[in-house]
């Protein structure tokens, strides 16, 4: 499923957003790339382009779809485009991005896990993955 970016927004806020949805990131030159678990050998695989530039503009292209991890010999995998679950995840993702700001997300780091968040949601973070 294809998406686009909702405003401009700093590729290090981009990175953040994902990984605030519970995504691992992967940063290339022209791209940041987001894997999130969903069943045993299948996962969410976002990509998001960047242009190689640190603001990543407005209506960027955000290409969303569940990996099919088959354990191929030659690293080949299948992928599923269209479904309810990723209309959902995709909406996600947007809002995330939405939330994030243009001149760099206040961020934070859990000091419990380690995972990077945006400040306003760490305190929810603490509720829900550390019962604190």
């Amino acid at each position: 499923m294809l998406g686009r970016v909702p405003r401009k927004v700093r590729r290090e806020s981009l990175e953040t957003a994902l990984r605030s949805v519970g995504y691992r990131t992967r940063l290339e030159t022209f791209e940041v790339h987001g894997y999130r678990e969903l069943h045993g050998r299948r996962r969410f695989h976002a990509k998001v382009e960047t242009f190689g530039q640190d603001m990543v503009p407005k209506a960027a292209a955000i290409d969303l779809h569940i990996d099919r991890l088959d354990g191929d010999a030659l690293g080949r995998h299948g992928y599923q485009v269209d479904s309810l679950a990723i209309q959902d995840e995709m909406d996600r993702i947007v809002r995330m991005i939405e939330v994030a700001s243009h001149g760099g997300a206040g961020r934070t780091t859990c000091p419990e896990c380690g995972k990077e968040l945006f400040t306003d949601h760490l305190e929810n973070h603490m509720k829900i993955a550390h019962h604190i």
